[in-house]
């Protein structure tokens, strides 16, 4: 772990129970906006969004289990286990909801499963590029063992090169967004995204993906609270496959469903990359703004 010694975490460790997770919060005020990363990210994906935030309300990111300064979890934190950690975690720093939580991507995911399994906690919802439950299920049978062969062996072969130093040869960090991050973040991005559990924790969530999102089908709707749903066409970067025309326009089915059950406001922006928080993080602020004011003005329990 001497590239986290190396690297003094920005917030500050909070103990779940069998491990540790990193909590970054900035600002004050309520309601709290939580934001939670996609497969293979962490905190600082929220560079650019998460101090502008911290003006408004506070605001807080965090690492989940294995990623970047927060412990390895003795057992898989998948689905609604990470949702768990998540609770458990804003328990123990004493930040009660209800909140907006602001999801990218698979944290997408584990936002709606948040809100499907205790609403009373979440407030209002920013879903960025955010999967859909049936995105997995409903993609032709072929393509999608295809696809999960690929991302296992990708997912699975970082793994066990990345303790030899193998991936820091092959120039393979366990995250895709280090060149779009500020100067300032990107040496100690770059050491955490090639230590051996950053991988482990990406193929295990990997691998929890396909289980955690049939216990979210099985799941009550996400319930009715303001909501906006970012969408792009153009997933280039993450995950390999996705750049294949049908599964764009699966990509683009799905978030039309996301948009339609979450009864969201829908904007798709033709123009960026999968990533909307590094490059439009203006737009991912002003939607996270936007549903603040609504939640400030419908909810009683939020307090002014």
């Amino acid at each position: 772990s001497h590239e986290r010694t190396l690297h003094a975490p920005p917030g500050k460790l909070v103990s779940v129970g069998t491990h540790r997770l990193h909590l970054n919060c900035q600002g004050s005020g309520q309601p709290l906006v939580m934001l939670e990363s996609g497969l293979s990210g962490w905190s600082q994906d929220w560079a650019l969004v998460q101090p502008e935030l911290a003006k408004f309300t506070t605001v807080c990111s965090y690492d989940r289990a294995g990623y970047a300064w927060s412990d390895d979890a003795p057992e898989p934190r998948t689905g609604l286990l990470a949702v768990q950690d998540l609770r458990t975690m804003l328990r123990a720093a004493g930040l009660q909801g209800p909140m907006v939580v602001v999801g990218h991507s698979w944290g997408g995911m584990l936002a709606q499963m948040l809100a499907q399994t205790n609403s009373e906690e979440v407030a209002g919802l920013v879903l960025v590029d955010a999967l859909h439950h049936d995105q997995t299920a409903s993609m032709d049978p072929d393509v999608h063992a295809r696809y999960s062969r690929n991302m296992r062996f990708l997912t699975g072969s970082a793994t066990w090169l990345a303790p030899l130093g193998l991936t820091r040869l092959a120039g393979m960090p366990a995250s895709v967004v280090l060149d779009k991050l500020p100067a300032s973040e990107q040496v100690s991005a770059r050491a955490l995204a090639m230590q051996s559990k950053n991988y482990r924790a990406l193929y295990t969530e990997y691998m929890g993906i396909d289980p955690a999102l049939a216990v979210a089908r099985s799941l009550p709707p996400v319930p009715a609270v303001p909501t906006i749903v970012l969408s792009t066409h153009a997933l280039s970067e993450f995950p390999p496959g996705w750049e294949l025309d049908y599964m764009r326009q699966h990509w683009i089915a799905g978030q039309r469903a996301l948009a339609r059950e979450t009864a969201a406001k829908h904007v798709v922006v033709a123009d960026a990359g999968h990533y909307l928080q590094l490059e439009r993080a203006e737009l991912v602020i002003a939607s996270v703004q936007e549903v603040l004011q609504k939640v400030r003005l419908t909810s009683p329990m939020v307090s002014k």
